[in-house]
């Protein structure tokens, strides 16, 4: 499993990826608890900027960027006209879609729902696209996790771009072979994907197997204690950026009760 394939990271010399995988981990912790602590669209716009002004400054490609904010438009659209639709609210409707009516508490409570969505995953975006597996790994342990716990949480995170992957392969091979998926009907259309997610199943099933096998042969939970070649070290960039978490989170809690 090569780093480069993990969630897509590509080493970048930055001072962003030279941070420490724990002030990263805090960085979305403190991103969302603030998301969630104060319900403002405008802290919610704030939040998406910075998690972008960082990937830009951590020099992710681009493309990237754009094809995961692409991505997360359709559901972003999708949550926003549903919360809509069926959040109701108090004041009088703007116009009804049958039983259903719009308003404009329904509005902002989409729109707040919305942001808050796109602003979070931005920030696990950037904690994925700028922390290597291993430093992921030794961010867990160092927090005081088990290093089995902690490489469960990083494989199931490793995993989820592998099985997408094996999806698309799955269906090219298929259509290949003469599968035809583009049923006008969505009854139709689901059938004709069952021979895909049966492959897809057994792909995963054998993908477990082999690392399962890969993790005894490395002796993982044999009972003897793990060292560390590389032990993680908070620098003075490190110290800095959890001074300004700290503060901003301070900040924002005495705002909060104020």
């Amino acid at each position: 499993m090569s780093s480069a394939s993990f969630g897509g990271y590509v080493r970048r010399n930055t001072w962003v990826y030279g941070l420490d995988p724990r002030v990263k981990l805090a960085f979305v912790a403190v991103t969302t608890g603030l998301l969630l602590l104060w319900p403002s669209v405008l802290l919610a716009w704030a939040a998406a900027a910075a998690c972008l002004a960082l990937l830009v400054m951590a020099r992710v490609p681009r493309a990237r960027i754009v094809s995961f904010v692409r991505g997360m438009g359709v559901l972003l659209l999708l949550v926003f006209v549903l919360t809509t639709l069926f959040s109701g609210g108090a004041g009088a409707p703007l116009w009804r879609v049958g039983p259903l009516s719009v308003t404009w508490e329904g509005i902002h409570q989409a729109a707040l729902l919305a942001s808050r969505l796109l602003a979070v995953s931005l920030a696990f975006f950037f904690w994925l696209s700028t922390t290597d597996q291993g430093e992921m790994v030794r961010g867990f342990v160092a927090l005081g996790l088990p290093y089995e716990w902690g490489l469960t949480i990083v494989l199931a995170l490793r995993y989820l771009p592998i099985l997408a992957g094996l999806f698309d392969q799955v269906r090219e091979a298929q259509a290949a072979r003469g599968l035809d998926l583009s049923q006008r009907r969505f009854v139709d259309r689901l059938a004709s994907y069952r021979p895909v997610l049966i492959a897809l199943v057994i792909g995963a099933l054998r993908h477990g197997e082999h690392l399962g096998w890969a993790l005894e042969s490395r002796g993982l939970g044999g009972g003897v204690a793990r060292t560390t070649f590389r032990p993680l070290r908070l620098h003075r960039i490190d110290r800095w950026a959890l001074l300004l978490l700290g503060l901003i989170t301070a900040a924002a809690i005495l705002l909060r009760a104020l």
